[in-house]
């Protein structure tokens, strides 16, 4: 058998053979999109992680959006996999732009600002080009990495909004939480709302399903996987 293959530009990776303890490898973030706690899995705490007080979201790369948090302190942005906020695009340099949120204390308010860190083509605010300067950002400014990332800014001031910690926030023990060590992607086994079934009747066998019975009026369990109205 000939070992010529047609390789697909940009899709070279798709042709890399895994190993055999592929599915023990850990997830690769080469895109720096951050999606928290998906299909309602249980948020990992993190110890001394500094508090999110912003977001960059973009439609650049896809219409579905990506967005990234921002904390307190410095936010690097970049092409790098080690940047805060990793844009995967050509025109990106792998150091491009520092973003910088600080609380202030009197006022005490929150402010940031950015300065580009001597990237090849350079950063942008609203249109307008920065060139090496620090520039203040506001909210819903538009700030443009490179040539073709174009980032809406989101800075969220929680005391200012009148949000707060809860200090009767009750939450739910893991042991008790469905979703934890199991499916996200998973449907509930019973609808209460499926028409035919019977609260009353809790227990089904195994491998069966609900369906209604017209004579008795009641869910009957019938094989097959389908549910019969």
């Amino acid at each position: 058998m000939s070992s010529n293959k047609t390789i697909i530009p940009g899709m070279e990776d798709a042709y890399t053979e895994l190993p055999q303890n592929h599915s023990q490898r850990e997830p690769q973030m080469h895109d720096g999109t951050f999606v928290p706690n998906p299909f309602g899995t249980v948020p990992i705490s993190i110890p001394n992680q500094k508090p999110v007080v912003g977001f960059l979201y973009s439609i650049s790369r896809t219409s579905g959006g990506e967005y990234w948090p921002l904390h307190i302190g410095s936010n690097s942005i970049g092409r790098s996999v080690d940047c805060d906020v990793c844009l995967s695009e050509a025109t990106v340099s792998d150091q491009h732009a520092i973003l910088v949120v600080r609380q202030m204390k009197n006022p005490e308010k929150i402010i940031a600002s950015i300065c580009d860190a001597r990237s090849t083509c350079g950063t942008m605010i609203n249109g307008e080009s920065l060139g090496f300067d620090q520039r203040e950002c506001f909210n819903g400014d538009i700030i443009t990495i490179g040539e073709h990332y174009d980032l809406f800014f989101i800075l969220i001031d929680a005391k200012q909004m009148g949000l707060n910690v809860c200090r009767e926030f009750m939450p739910i023990q893991s042991s008790n939480t469905t979703h934890v060590n199991s499916n996200p992607y998973a449907a509930p086994a019973l609808n209460r709302y499926t028409q035919g079934y019977d609260e009353s009747n809790s227990t089904l066998p195994s491998g069966g399903t609900i369906g209604l019975d017209e004579s008795e009026s009641k869910p009957a369990v019938k094989p097959g996987g389908t549910i019969f109205m």
